[in-house]
């Protein structure tokens, strides 16, 4: 019995980032009828065929998806990419032995038809397809998992600079109360004044309240500060590799803004206290409440701005 096989291979494109497994189909022609010639007849016609599916539509396929893990380095979008390699080439390679069959009968029936001798003839007929699982190439696997070392990195200081930022709320929430307590004390004397019964138990209030607000301010804005590290440390691993959420790259932007702009609102501070203590000490006459009122509503817009910003510091985690 003559046998005439010829083998396929079903992809010819080399993917920068896939691993691909050893595709081929084989197609067989068995007789004892059938010379070699007529069966190879039977087979070249098929084997063009494959050849023609497999650049249309097998290779297009691939390179398409390789391309998209160019430079890929989150893990979860590598493995849905990897699923929809897998299933669309599952579908694409699937009905390839059965076609190859068909194909394989219809070209021999197109035979007999030359000879009716043919008609006697008996063969055998068969397309075996050998296929296995597409894979993450070693250099994008590498790649994800150094993206995955750095972004645990980017979480441990994440939850840091979260830490500090919840600091920062605290001493934030402390700056309000004791503006608000000094904006009270020079009100208060304010309206001694005018009744003349202003003391110096009164202007002691201010000094007192003026002092401890600065200590508080300064150590909101020491604290702010601090976070200025941590921060830049998150920008640090974002570029080399953590993949982020927008919403997480936002938010640290916003809040270096924020800390920068603090240094806006620090000195509107001292100048609401420092000129708060100069009312206090020239008691004369009426005191400008509508200055100070100035000083206070810019310390206020400033610390509201910053407030909000870092109560949504967990966007960054």
């Amino acid at each position: 019995m003559a046998d005439s096989s010829m083998k396929v291979d079903i992809v010819s494109v080399k993917p920068r980032h896939l691993e691909m497994p050893k595709g081929s189909i084989l197609l067989k022609v068995s007789s004892k009828d059938v010379d070699i010639n007529t069966m190879e007849r039977i087979t070249e016609p098929v084997r063009t065929y494959l050849n023609d599916y497999r650049k249309l539509a097998i290779d297009p396929a691939i390179l398409k998806y390789d391309a998209q893990l160019d430079g890929m380095t989150d893990k979860k979008a590598a493995d849905k990419l990897i699923k929809q390699v897998n299933d669309e080439l599952k579908k694409l390679v699937g009905n390839l032995e059965k076609e190859a069959i068909a194909r394989l009968k219809s070209q021999w029936d197109k035979i007999k038809k030359e000879n009716k001798e043919y008609a006697k003839w008996k063969i055998k007929i068969a397309a075996n397809v050998t296929w296995g699982v597409v894979k993450i190439g070693k250099g994008i696997a590498a790649l994800i998992a150094s993206s995955g070392a750095k972004l645990d990195e980017y979480y441990k200081v994440a939850k840091s600079a979260y830490d500090i930022a919840k600091e920062i709320q605290k001493a934030l929430a402390t700056e309000v109360k004791v503006r608000g307590d000094l904006m009270k004390a020079v009100e208060k004397l304010s309206k001694e004044t005018e009744a003349g019964k202003a003391g110096k138990s009164h202007i002691k209030k201010i000094h007192d309240t003026a002092s401890e607000y600065e200590k508080k301010l300064t150590a909101t804005r020491k604290k702010a500060e601090s976070m200025g590290g941590p921060l830049q440390k998150l920008l640090q691993l974002q570029d080399q590799g953590a993949t982020v959420s927008k919403k997480q790259e936002k938010q640290v932007n916003d809040m270096i803004v924020q800390i920068i702009d603090f240094n806006t609102t620090y000195d509107n501070g001292l100048k609401f206290a420092k000129y708060a203590t100069q009312m206090a000490d020239d008691t004369k006459g009426k005191m400008d409440l509508k200055t100070l009122k100035g000083h206070a509503e810019k310390v206020k817009k400033g610390v509201e701005i910053a407030l909000k910003v870092f109560k949504v510091a967990s966007e960054i985690l």
